[in-house]
């Protein structure tokens, strides 16, 4: 086969005649395909590393230091760089580091359906189960250990089912790559690539399993070479790719140690001044060009990967227990057993894509050629398979590869000159100068000390009494030594700033710059502009990492053979455990499906931006601060709906405490007013008899009142008989006491006289 105009070696060949002068053929071929203008595509993406880093060629700028030939090396100005691609690089770094990398874990088998089916069935049946025990319980037929449960009306419990379910190969694939994402360091190294894309306008990434485990790694762009095919989107779509790197012979030792002989290792540890002049071509750094730099030699090490052909068969029998026929793949070597031949057995024979890698080391050692271990194949389609390599550039649909820095150099160009011609201007220009004779300096005041005073004072002392000289002070003139053109220079500058950040998309608004007239409304609206240019890149970036998480993923089939058990840490600071079923895991077909970033920052800085509102009204602060941790909008979502049940389940908490309260104060106020009837009532018949009697009183009192004045003046009578009574046993009592007195007396005289 001929690509490029090099001779590629035959690929649809039996693994048999695949021999090692074929293989090294093949590696051989690929990297001299690659050669052709390599050292001209190198020179140009480190030319765009230097310009970001401010790093000038003054070869850009000879036109203007040394037109017509001359060099101007005595003007008192110096060309500079004044950076103003770096700041839109840098700020577009930094906007990348805070877009969320969501991504969801999906099974794409063809029993999907039916296990859905499957555990939908359970649901319900469950569902059912629970509808039986509570009628058993309500029957009082149950055991008493049974208790009842919750039941769902079943247009309910099918919304709930459609919700939440999951298929659980899904939920191992998500916590999958939840583990490689922090275990490979996925995330710092995305973002190193987006550097490289920035700047290079391409980024290259290599993917694959080393020390039992899924490995990543962002390429240099200086490094990687492949198929350009017109239609060709990602690297690990095309024909083939390799990696050219310059490594220490320590590297190149201790990575292929296994695979190159003593003789071959001694052999690199010599010095050659070929692999001075092969370093040098290559260089990768200005300090390169001095030789003094390779005393550390450094060995050119390609790693190539390619698609070849394998023969494959497609193996059907009978099952011997079913009667179904069953289909099997196997490799060109098989033979079948005469038994299953007897069964009626056919093999039916095709040629598909195989990746193969291959390694030369130092041009002259080939090591390591072979088919790659995982061949990333889909199960409907065994001729499906991609690079290790992926990548993209931004923009080489029909057209040279762009970069925004490379948009950004004319820009860098100019302002650099229109700096070096202000510089300039500044340096020419003398403001306004007075002119004086020199013969009005003062007597025994030399030059520098005249120049002295007029620059520290302001005042020029002058002598107008010099002997033997007649000056007029008349004479004395002004000349307008300023330079007119230095605020246009400065307008040029501003514009080009302009139509700089006008190009690139990042305006001043986005940089955080806003004029002392402008809204809110409208500063926010020019942000939102700026955004949409750059999301173009943002999009494509994106894309790519879709396909590295589905190729990590994938590798870790391949990494995980015996099963797999770890723990990683989450957002929030849990930890989740990891356990993984080999068997289960290999024949998944998992699908990534990464989320549109810049949406999802959106909607996540709306909800950020609620946040003072949702705690007035009502949210927790542990629950907001929860919330703020997540960098997902579905597990904002997901916080959202825990914090809403939660007060929802508060809310009914304090209705039912309110309702409660409502019961026992209506109560208490039904018993207050029934002992206020109760004592009305009792009032109002205590009323009622005193009425009654009073009225009965009154009715009676005029036919009684003959009677009653008799019966009053027979009382009358009657008492003063009593008291006449009365009155005379008193009498009678004083007089039988005198009498005794008077006895005691006539004694005691008796007995005085005697």
């Amino acid at each position: 086969m001929y690509l490029g105009g090099e001779k590629i070696p035959q690929q649809k060949l039996p693994l048999s005649k695949k021999n090692k002068k074929w293989r090294e053929a093949c590696v051989e071929a690929f990297i001299d395909l690659s050669n052709q203008g390599v050292s001209k595509r190198r020179d140009y993406i480190r030319t765009l590393y230097d310009y970001y880093n401010g790093i000038i060629e003054e070869e850009d700028y000879r036109y203007v230091l040394a037109p017509y030939g001359k060099s101007r090396n005595n003007f008192p100005s110096k060309m500079r760089n004044y950076p103003i691609i770096k700041p839109i690089i840098d700020l577009l770094l930094g906007e990348k580091s805070k877009r969320p990398l969501n991504y969801t874990v999906a099974v794409l088998n063809e029993d999907v359906v039916s296990e859905k089916e499957k555990a939908k069935q359970m649901v319900f049946m469950q569902n059912m189960q629970a509808q039986f025990a509570n009628k058993m319980i309500q029957m009082g037929i149950a055991p008493e250990q049974m208790q009842e449960q919750g039941i769902q009306l079943p247009e309910d419990l099918l919304k709930s089912f459609e919700r939440s379910y999951v298929d659980n190969r899904a939920i191992i694939g998500q916590k999958s790559m939840n583990y490689i994402m922090q275990n490979a360091e996925v995330y710092d190294k995305l973002q190193k690539g987006w550097f490289h894309y920035l700047i290079s306008g391409e980024v290259y990434t290599e993917r694959g399993v080393r020390n039992g485990e899924p490995f990543y790694d962002i390429l240099n762009p200086l490094d990687v070479d492949y198929d350009k095919d017109p239609d060709l989107e990602f690297v690990e779509d095309g024909d083939w790719a390799l990696v050219r790197k310059y490594v220490h012979v320590s590297t190149v030792v201790d990575h292929f140690y296994d695979l190159l002989t003593p003789e071959q290792i001694l052999e690199l540890e010599q010095p050659r001044q070929s692999d001075i002049d092969s370093y040098l071509l290559f260089r990768r750094a200005e300090t390169s060009k001095d030789e003094n730099a390779y005393r550390n030699r450094l060995i050119e090490v390609v790693t190539v990967y390619w698609k070849s052909r394998k023969r494959i068969g497609f193996l059907t029998y009978p099952d011997p227990m079913t009667g179904t026929i069953e289909e099997e793949i196997v490799d060109e070597g098989f033979r079948m057993p005469a038994e299953m031949k007897a069964m009626g057995a056919k093999i039916k024979y095709t040629w598909v894509n195989e990746v193969w890698q291959g390694t030369r080391i130092d041009g002259r050692m080939y090591v390591d050629i072979h088919p790659v271990a995982n061949q990333r194949n889909t199960m409907n389609d065994p001729s499906v398979c991609k690079l290790p390599i992926n990548g993209r550039r931004y923009s080489d649909i029909n057209a040279k590869n762009i970069s925004l820095v490379s948009l950004g150099i004319p820009y860098q160009l100019n302002y650099n000159i229109y700096k070096y011609r202000l510089e300039l201007a500044i340096a020419r220009s003398k403001d306004i100068i007075a002119q004086f004779d020199i013969n009005m300096i003062p007597k025994k005041w030399d030059m520098d000390k005249f120049m002295y005073y007029v620059e520290g004072t302001g005042i020029a002392w002058v002598d107008y009494n010099k002997e033997g000289i007649a000056l007029n002070p008349q004479h004395q003139s002004v000349l307008d030594m300023s330079i007119k053109t230095i605020s246009q220079y400065i307008t040029l500058l501003e514009s080009i700033l302009n139509e700089w950040e006008k190009l690139s998309g990042v305006n001043r608004q986005r940089q955080g710059s806003v004029g002392q007239y402008e809204g809110k409304g409208s500063t926010q609206q020019a942000i939102v502009q700026s955004s949409h240019i750059t999301e173009d890149m943002f999009r494509k970036f994106e894309h790519l990492e879709q396909r590295d998480l589905q190729a990590l993923l994938d590798y870790s089939k391949e990494a995980w053979l015996t099963g797999k058990s770890g723990a990683y840490v989450m957002p929030d600071g849990t930890v989740e455990y990891l356990t993984v079923d080999p068997l289960s895991h290999l024949e998944a077909d998992y699908g990534i499906f990464v989320t549109n970033a810049g949406k999802e920052k959106e909607k996540i800085d709306t909800i950020r931006q609620m946040a003072q509102s949702m705690i007035q009204n009502g949210m927790p602060a542990s629950a907001m601060a929860d919330l703020l941790e997540q960098e997902s909008f579905t597990e904002i979502k997901s916080k959202l709906k825990e914090a809403e049940k939660s007060m929802q389940e508060l809310q009914q908490q304090q209705q039912q405490a309110e309702m409660q309260a409502k019961q026992q104060s209506e109560q208490l106020q039904a018993q207050m007013k029934q002992q206020e009837l109760d004592n009305a009532n009792q009032n109002n018949e205590l009323d009622r008899k005193n009425k009654l009697d009073i009225a009965m009183i009154q009715a009676g009192m005029a036919e009684n009142a003959g009677k009653f004045n008799l019966e009053k003046a027979m009382m009358d009578q009657e008492t003063k008989s009593q008291e006449i009574a009365i009155k005379a046993k008193e009498a009678d009592e004083d007089a039988r006491s005198n009498r005794a007195n008077e006895e005691i007396k006539r004694e005691a005289n008796k007995n005085r006289k005697s």
